[in-house]
């Protein structure tokens, strides 16, 4: 145990300890260690305080909303993706009935020296914060959704219509047999293809890029731990299936071609792959 640094005491939370600085932020108690070989100052957040518990108590019985993640939100500096390496899933997922998507984000030192990481949001639901480094797939029934990337402050993105930060949001509308590939980098965007017109495509970010970006980059990817389900779009309002009627179009019309997504048959050997 390393003892070099003099014993402190935290006058807000009574903590003490060897080689630790506490210090005041709202109604947070941050710790930081001090560690003696590289010198940097990693932050391990403590909530100490019950005023944050609080108040998230009050707003949930007052019927409100909160978009949170607290306790999934570190980064891949305090904790990587620790799943096996990228495999293709292959044949076995329902292509005929269903799409299948893939969500990465490529290990960038931006992304790699992250301590909080956003959250990825399908109509209206966090599904997981996505980490430097990793990657996950849905299978999806066909239909749009809505996508939504969030940022927050120790977990708390906001309270009903207020967020403290939305990265990006894509409507996707997803065809049966056809695979997705979003790719989220805040760095740097993916190369654009002049025999791809439509791709990529997305919000900031945030893009749809064609399966020859993506599975360029995927092999240094690994799974994190959330995803592998079948995700439902959200039933069409009356207000929306009326417009469509009016239109012309209804939800069965495939008459469009979708070049934003790749045939369901695998390009390669190593695509034929399950991992569960």
């Amino acid at each position: 145990m390393y003892t070099g640094q003099p014993v402190l005491w935290c006058k807000f939370c009574r903590a003490r300890g060897s080689g630790r600085q506490h210090y005041r932020v709202g109604a947070v108690c941050r710790q930081v260690l001090l560690l003696p070989n590289t010198g940097r100052k990693i932050i391990m957040i403590r909530i100490v305080s019950l005023g944050l518990s609080s108040v998230l108590l009050s707003l949930l019985l007052g019927g409100c909303t909160i978009h949170q993640s607290v306790g999934d939100s570190f980064g891949s500096y305090v904790s990587e993706p620790d799943g096996q390496n990228f495999k293709a899933v292959g044949y076995r997922w329902d292509y005929e009935n269903t799409a299948l998507i893939y969500v990465y984000r490529p290990a960038t030192q931006w992304s790699m020296d992250e301590l909080e990481t956003p959250s990825f949001n399908v109509d209206g639901e966090r599904l997981f914060n996505i980490k430097g480094g990793g990657y996950t797939w849905y299978e999806m029934e066909p239909g749009e959704y809505d996508i939504i990337i969030r940022r927050g402050l120790l977990g708390l993105e906001g309270v009903g219509e207020f967020v403290i930060k939305r990265v990006a949001q894509l409507r996707l509308d997803v065809k049966p047999g056809k695979v997705y590939y979003l790719r989220y980098s805040e760095i740097d965007p993916p190369a654009l293809k002049p025999d791809l017109e439509d791709i990529p495509l997305g919000d900031g970010p945030l893009q749809l890029v064609a399966p020859s970006i993506a599975l360029s980059e995927l092999p240094v990817t690994k799974m994190i731990h959330h995803g592998r389900d079948r995700l439902k779009p959200r039933p069409v309002a009356e207000e929306e299936m009326a417009d469509k009627v009016f239109d012309g179009s209804s939800a069965d019309d495939d008459g469009a071609v979708d070049e934003s997504g790749a045939k369901a048959k695998p390009r390669t050997k190593a695509e034929e792959w399950w991992p569960f």
